[in-house]
């Protein structure tokens, strides 16, 4: 054990470009830290205000009742309903159907999450989880709706136009990302590789009775805390950004309008929230609706993070993860900004 630590601390291996970039952007992120401590400390109090008031009671109750239904063996029922569409036109197991509808109804990062749970419990296969992630990651109805069309866009058209090119976009993108030939392995092998041509012979999620409440409560609150860590972190980051004034610069380079949406694109890169911010001050709406959708379908960098958390328990690479949410959001901004000129 002790020889483990020893040679994870003095590697024989030389760093990676990528590990020294990483190693100098922490270094410098500590050094503003410690350079202006009061805005830093100001910046992790508006982040945890943030998360305490908004996110924590906007998704705790929905992320608390998905897991106690996954528990319960709800996954079943609604397999049987809505399953077989949905199975077909993604190649993916029949409950794929249940982890989209709570995606859509919940928002972050529940898809995520209940594609892991099912992962765990051997009823989706490594090319499920994959494929899963692509079209149940979303946004909920609440957030787009409530917080960018009323609060921000203060036009809940707006919203709905986001919305609607939000889900449609990870309908399109779950076809971009479907499997396209089933692995045909033993049922009783790795459940990652359980083959999915045999969906009725495969486990199914199963009621948990012995302290199904206790273990609900305990998962949920203990993955919620993962999301206000990162809401915290990504926040201080977006906070960086002023104080560097790119906002400024950016402006003064291309100009208002581009200006703001490049800089709205770096904000919301990293938390989609902020990013919305921004860019509903853009003056064209298509080009606001359009970086919006864009925006809250890529998550940033704090629902990437919240994402990977789970999706990673499924063999599933950084990587992949960001490429389905790239994609995701690209075809949501176009449809974001060709909808909007129908308003």
């Amino acid at each position: 054990m002790a020889g483990a630590v020893v040679k994870r601390l003095n590697p024989t291996k030389t760093f990676s470009k990528g590990k020294i970039f990483a190693c100098v952007a922490v270094a410098a992120f500590m050094a503003m830290m410690l350079a202006r401590p009061d805005y830093y400390l100001a910046s992790a109090r508006k982040g945890l205000a943030l998360y305490a008031t908004s996110v924590l009671p906007s998704l705790f109750p929905f992320y608390f009742c998905s897991l106690l239904l996954t528990n319960i063996g709800a996954a079943r029922t609604v397999s049987t309903l809505l399953g077989k569409p949905i199975s077909k036109l993604y190649g993916t197991h029949k409950e794929s159907a249940y982890v989209l509808l709570l995606s859509m109804m919940s928002g972050y990062p529940v898809g995520a999450s209940m594609t892991t749970e099912l992962y765990d419990a051997g009823v989706f296969s490594k090319d499920d989880a994959k494929a899963v992630a692509a079209f149940a990651s979303t946004s909920g109805p609440i957030f787009m709706l409530g917080t960018v069309g009323s609060a921000i866009f203060h036009d809940i058209r707006m919203g709905a136009v986001i919305l609607a090119s939000h889900y449609a976009a990870a309908l399109v993108n779950g076809l971009i990302f479907r499997i396209r030939k089933r692995k045909e392995t033993a049922l009783n092998g790795d459940p990652g590789q359980n083959s999915a041509a045999n969906d009725d012979a495969r486990p199914t999620l199963q009621p948990d009775v012995d302290n199904i409440l206790s273990k609900t409560i305990s998962n949920s609150t203990l993955n919620m805390l993962y999301v206000g860590g990162y809401t915290v972190l990504c926040g201080m980051l977006v906070d960086t950004l002023p104080l560097l004034r790119l906002d400024v610069l950016l402006e003064s380079a291309l100009g208002a309008d581009a200006g703001r949406a490049v800089f709205s694109l770096l904000c919301g890169g990293i938390e989609m929230t902020r990013g919305c911010i921004m860019g509903a001050e853009i003056t064209r709406l298509p080009l606001a609706v359009g970086l919006c959708a864009g925006i809250i379908s890529l998550g940033g960098l704090s629902v990437t993070l919240q994402n990977y958390t789970f999706l990673s328990r499924t063999g599933m690479k950084a990587s992949e993860v960001l490429l389905r949410k790239f994609c995701h959001a690209l075809i949501a901004a176009g449809l974001g900004a060709g909808l909007s000129l129908l308003l």
